[in-house]
């Protein structure tokens, strides 16, 4: 049994008035669940009073607003829009202490639960590990989510020896127009992480190796709200290394079966349980193209999703 430690705090987001389960360690149980893994489960890793059989249950928007019961989560209002989503701050918890036991780890905060020297320290508990860097980008700015480049470049420079693979997970949207972009990618290439992946969502994923080269992975396009992408796509990269694939079918694996969540989701409101365990193992619908020249800089990683 893989056990997946997640480092994050428990997530509800208000969507339209209704409450809606989110964060890193549902939608990492929820990607488990639309493959069927039964080998494999998700573990709360900073300790949380909220019921965690509830929480990670596979219903995405269980009923209506009743956040002030909470008191342990981080609560966000969400509004999705043109210029991406929006998030307002309704209750945000104090910070927890981590428990690592697991057999891999994703370090994900949503909103600085982990201090960035912190989380490096952490990997060395692990033989498998992701870190998404999004979470050290922002701050609570009186209620509003904003931006602040400096505590993801505050990772990165952290002295770090990870137990085996670990890499860094970016949003594409961290890196577009982000003027602390380059110096990140910078950073990257003398950091000790195996891979650097980038997300966007439902069009896939780009990760550049150690070495500088680079592998544009490309899944069939749908057209849905693509929250919780990154999260999924995270933890079913790190189950496929678990059962022995490489990088480049982890990735791939892991897009097919995230395009394949979304459109469920998109047209049901739920995913049932192993519904997308075909296009995980079948990589279906997925292309993967190696970059000529590799990617090592903020650029090439934005024109290789424009590419695509």
């Amino acid at each position: 049994m893989l056990v997946i430690d997640v480092y994050s705090s428990s997530t509800l987001d208000v969507i339209e008035d209704r409450l809606c389960r989110g964060g890193p360690a549902y939608y990492a149980q929820l990607a488990l669940h639309a493959i069927g893994a039964a080998d494999a489960r998700v573990r709360l890793a900073l300790p949380t009073c909220i019921d965690a059989e509830w929480y990670l249950d596979a219903d995405w928007c269980p009923g209506s607003v009743h956040a002030e019961g909470y008191e342990c989560a981080t609560v966000f209002a969400v509004k999705e829009g043109h210029g991406g989503r929006r998030l307002r701050v309704l209750r945000e918890p104090d910070p927890l202490e981590p428990d690592p036991r697991g057999d891999a780890a994703l370090v994900s905060p949503v909103l600085g639960e982990l201090e960035p020297a912190e989380a490096a320290r952490l990997l060395t508990h692990y033989r498998l590990a992701i870190v998404d860097v999004q979470g050290f980008g922002r701050v609570n700015g009186g209620g509003e989510v904003e931006a602040f480049s400096r505590g993801v470049l505050a990772f990165l420079e952290q002295p770090a020896e990870p137990g085996g693979f670990a890499a860094v997970k970016l949003s594409l949207e961290d890196v577009a127009g982000a003027a602390w972009a380059a110096e990140a990618v910078r950073l990257h290439r003398h950091a000790p992480y195996s891979a650097l992946l980038v997300t966007a969502g439902p069009r896939g994923a780009l990760a550049v190796l150690g070495d500088g080269s680079a592998l544009a992975v490309r899944p069939r396009r749908v057209e849905a709200v693509s929250t919780g992408a990154g999260d999924m796509l995270s933890v079913l990269t790190l189950y496929g290394l678990w059962k022995g694939w490489d990088l480049e079918d982890a990735v791939a694996g892991a897009a097919a079966a995230v395009a394949c969540i979304l459109l469920e989701r998109s047209r049901r409101g739920r995913v049932e349980e192993g519904a997308c365990k075909a296009s995980f193992m079948g990589r279906r619908g997925v292309s993967v193209e190696k970059l000529p020249g590799g990617c090592s800089s903020a650029d090439c990683i934005v024109m290789a999703f424009e590419q695509g």
